[in-house]
């Protein structure tokens, strides 16, 4: 028999569930916060947390860590940082913390003009094809290849800052290479159907060219290992919708025409143009380390949205991998994953979204847990080591800032206190690295976190170190 003041307390707590500012969820018949709720408050004992995550490891990822990490030079989880194009801005911040990674994104359109691949001039900007003028999404923006560089200078500046500040502060560099999004869409959003215009995916991989033959000189000169992170968005815009949703051979890309004459073999579809990257990255940047990215909404079911309990996450993780082995993923050296790059105090706050938050319990979702089998299983699925990136910077130290914040903004997030508080599990998921920035300019970043990463950067470097999973410490 039920005793009825068991029942009233459940009826009341089940009324007043509350998401407990994020760091706490009240459910059923417990309060499984770590600090106190607030709201309608918590009552009852918090229930027993499940066990850590440790799945055991895939020999065949095993293999693949190794040799990165060999070819990196390193045996303990790296962690990573994101810079900006100016110094004065991230640079100056993070300059003396002890990162081992630092990311920078190339972004904006390529240039129609071939000739800025040679020389910078007020022709290299991207252009949209159907004004003929060049301008971009946003306003008048200059291509990267000619970002800090004066008229009628050579083009890289930039690229080459990245690649000779990481090497002088002992950083491992990795380009986030994001300009089909310009390029090919013409900031116009509708990324699969822009694969169809060829002059614009020909634009596009002579600008991965070129890029390609500035990392190749820095190596061949300097011997230094360089990541190259592969259009993050772009492979889950593809798998989520319109003629790709079906297999990336569904979606017609030209890229016998648009390659000229580097991927003469290919078939002249999506799946074609993913694996003309990598032969284009392996002949024209031999030394250089590639990965593709899988997004975690690609199949159409969010990882970071889904509260249910029934989400097949190993279903939608393995799905997502085959589709980037189709593209040529699994011939690359590592897999990017994310969390979700942006705050869950912005999404809160800004978007009325208060379902963001991870449970650091692991009870209600979305939790750490289940997005650690999505990507252990994704790296089982595409046989590569994991590069955790883009993750948020904020903390519970900080106070969100109001609704319409766009610069120097501080929002709560609870992501990096757990991450460096089980890096046994992340190492479980077989990555080897943590990289933490902002992926939109309202986010909390390494200006306004108030040094909060930098000091756990600090005191895990003044460690031994999370050893990878696949290697004897």
């Amino acid at each position: 028999m039920r005793h009825p003041l068991k029942v009233w307390i459940f009826s009341w707590l089940l009324l007043f569930k509350t998401a407990c500012n994020g760091t706490a969820v009240c459910t059923g018949t417990a309060c499984i916060a770590v600090v106190a709720c607030v709201g309608a408050g918590c009552i009852g004992t918090a229930r027993e947390p499940p066990p850590p995550f440790d799945p055991n490891p895939s020999e065949s990822v095993c293999k693949a860590q190794r040799k990165l990490a060999e070819r990196l030079g390193v045996n303990r989880m790296v962690m990573g940082i994101m810079t900006a194009n100016t110094p004065e801005h991230y640079e100056n911040i993070i300059r003396g913390v002890p990162y081992g990674l630092k990311y920078r994104y190339l972004a904006n359109g390529a240039p129609e003009d071939p000739s800025c691949f040679e020389t910078c001039s007020n022709r290299c900007y991207c252009a949209t094809r159907s004004t003929n003028e060049h301008v971009c999404r946003g306003g008048r923006q200059q291509w990267w290849g000619c970002w800090d560089v004066n008229s009628g200078g050579k083009p890289g500046a930039d690229l080459r800052r990245l690649l000779t500040s990481s090497e002088a502060a002992g950083q491992i560099p990795m380009v986030v290479y994001y300009t089909s999004y310009q390029t090919i869409a013409e900031g116009a959003g509708a990324l699969p159907a822009g694969l169809t215009h060829r002059d614009n995916v020909r634009d596009y991989f002579r600008d991965w060219r070129f890029m390609l033959t500035l990392v190749d000189e820095y190596q061949k000169e300097r011997n230094k290992p360089v990541m190259i992170h592969i259009e993050p968005d772009l492979w889950g815009s593809a798998q989520q919708g319109g003629p790709g949703r079906n297999g990336p051979e569904n979606l017609p890309v030209e890229v016998q025409y648009a390659a000229e004459g580097d991927c003469p073999e290919q078939e002249n579809n999506f799946a074609g143009f993913g694996i003309c990257m990598v032969r284009m990255a392996r002949h024209y940047a031999p030394q250089a380390l590639i990965g593709f990215m899988a997004s975690g909404w690609a199949t159409g079911v969010d990882i970071n949205l889904n509260t249910s309990a029934n989400m097949d996450i190993e279903g939608v993780a393995v799905s997502a991998g085959e589709y980037l082995n189709k593209l040529g993923a699994n011939l690359g050296d590592f897999l990017v994953v994310e969390f979700s790059d942006r705050d869950a105090g912005f999404y809160e706050i800004e978007q009325n979204q208060p379902t963001r938050w991870y449970d650091v319990n692991n009870q209600s979702f979305p939790n750490f847990h289940r997005t650690f089998l999505w990507g252990k299983t994704l790296a089982d699925t595409v046989k590569l080591p994991l590069v955790w990136w883009q993750i948020p910077m904020g903390h519970m130290g900080l106070s969100n800032s109001q609704r319409g914040c766009r610069q120097n903004c501080t929002w709560r997030d609870n992501r990096v206190e757990y991450l460096f508080s089980h890096l046994n599990e992340v190492a479980a998921t077989q990555s080897i690295a943590l990289a933490f920035g902002p992926g939109d300019g309202a986010q909390t970043n390494p200006i306004t976190d108030g040094g909060f990463l930098a000091g756990r950067v600090r005191a895990y470097a003044a460690t031994s170190g999370q050893p990878l999973v696949c290697i004897d410490p």
